[in-house]
């Protein structure tokens, strides 16, 4: 698991950097659009799996946050390239989402609020299956001994 998810971050930051070179080296063109994508992908796709690679415990991880990653990275990355593939239609008469102009809307609410709203619930799901067992807790507490232990001989 850890190794898929190493992966996943390397490929993500080989994503973020093409975009960039992408960015640097074209000149705006509509040929150049893929470049800002590169980006919007890369960069959720690096924040969450390396969310996920901190939630990964004995190279397992629970199958509700893996879902919840996987979607967050969906509806993240999916709410960037919607709002850059939209047309510009702010300005004093372009349409409101919820009191935003909608480009805006779709990046604040989808990367902003429903995240907040989702991943402590997620992690408070998997609370129990992601602590300590009371064999891990034995074991901390044999090797705290023996250091002490080891210590009080020197």
């Amino acid at each position: 698991m850890r190794r898929t998810l190493v992966k996943l971050s390397a490929l993500s930051c080989v994503l973020v950097a093409v975009g960039y070179v992408g960015l640097f080296m074209a000149a705006p063109s509509p040929a150049s659009a893929w470049a800002p994508i590169s980006l919007a992908v890369g960069a959720n796709g690096l924040i969450m799996s390396l969310m996920a690679l901190g939630a990964v415990r004995h190279d397992t991880m629970p199958r509700a946050l893996a879902i919840t990653f996987v979607g967050l990275f969906v509806l993240c990355a999916g709410a960037f390239v919607v709002a850059l593939l939209m047309p510009a239609q702010e300005g004093a008469g372009g349409p409101l989402l919820l009191g935003l102009p909608v480009r805006t809307a779709i990046v604040l609410y989808a990367v902003g609020v429903i995240p907040i709203g989702v991943l402590p619930f997620a992690y408070a799901f998997t609370f129990e299956s992601s602590t300590l067992s009371e064999e891990d807790l034995a074991r901390v507490r044999a090797a705290r001994a023996e250091s002490a232990q080891t210590r009080e001989a020197a």
